[in-house]
């Protein structure tokens, strides 16, 4: 006869765990769990953020070049009466701008054709993207004689179109800021989402820009999934048609109500 076996007090053979430990066991796989979920969700709003940025750089890339195949076309020209000098800025979507006389005339303000509400900000006031939209109105060449080419068949000069071309920032019904192209007071293209800012800059804003020169600077806001606004901004030099080196006489061509004759400005 084997001499009988005492086991330990305190748990039996088929006890198994405690509801308890159960409980403990719960708690820390989900503290676990919530700490991985956490970190892989910080992961991918991280890397949805960096294609963001990607994103909207490579539309203001897209819009800068799309702005800039027009002003290289265009030239500073200025009506005989001295009313109008093209490119013009105007700032909030207008209503009015200012030509600034060069040859002794008093400066004139008039409404542009591309007047609109101004665009809403949605970033903080004093970050880069926050402050005025400064927009621009200009003339481009164009086949007012209808032989096939921009030029005039009798001097050779260049035409310049009969209506203006501007691109401003406006506020869609969605609440989102687009770069709009506009053709004498209507829009013709949607160039760009979430601009929230745009500036042009030329010798009347800033008189260090060469004379032909314009530069133009984009900011871009787009928000997160967080409510966090990104921001980038992008910006270029462009040089316009050397309107100094026209030929003489001036072009000439028919507006909506008048006919204006309109002569290359000279530095």
């Amino acid at each position: 006869m084997y001499p009988e076996k005492h086991r330990p007090a305190g748990r039996s053979k088929s006890s198994g765990y405690s509801i308890i430990e159960l409980m403990v066991s719960m708690v820390l796989f989900l503290a676990c769990l919530v700490g991985v979920l956490g970190a892989l969700s910080d992961s991918m709003y991280h890397y949805s953020v960096q294609g963001t940025y990607a994103v909207m750089q490579m539309q203001a890339r897209k819009a800068l070049e799309t702005v800039s195949k027009d002003l290289r076309m265009a030239g500073r020209i200025r009506s005989i009466d001295n009313v109008i000098e093209y490119p013009y800025t105007f700032v909030n979507g207008g209503p009015t701008a200012t030509c600034v006389s060069v040859d002794g005339g008093s400066a004139a303000t008039f409404t542009v054709p591309a007047a609109h509400p101004a665009a809403v900000h949605h970033v903080a006031a004093g970050a880069p993207s926050s402050g005025d939209v400064r927009e621009i109105g200009l003339k481009v060449p164009a086949d007012v004689d209808g032989d096939g080419y921009p030029t005039s068949a009798a001097t050779g000069d260049v035409e310049w179109s009969p209506y203006d071309v501007s691109y401003v920032v406006v506020t869609n019904a969605s609440g989102i800021n687009q770069l709009q192209r506009w053709r004498d007071g209507a829009c013709s293209d949607i160039i760009a989402d979430y601009v929230e800012r745009i500036t042009f800059d030329t010798v009347r804003t800033d008189a260090t820009i060469d004379w032909n020169g314009v530069v133009v600077t984009i900011y871009l806001a787009c928000p997160t999934s967080r409510g966090v606004w990104l921001q980038t901004q992008l910006s270029t030099v462009v040089k316009m048609r050397n309107t100094a080196q026209m030929a003489e006489p001036a072009t000439a061509f028919a507006t909506d109500d008048s006919l204006l004759t309109w002569e290359a400005l000279n530095p």
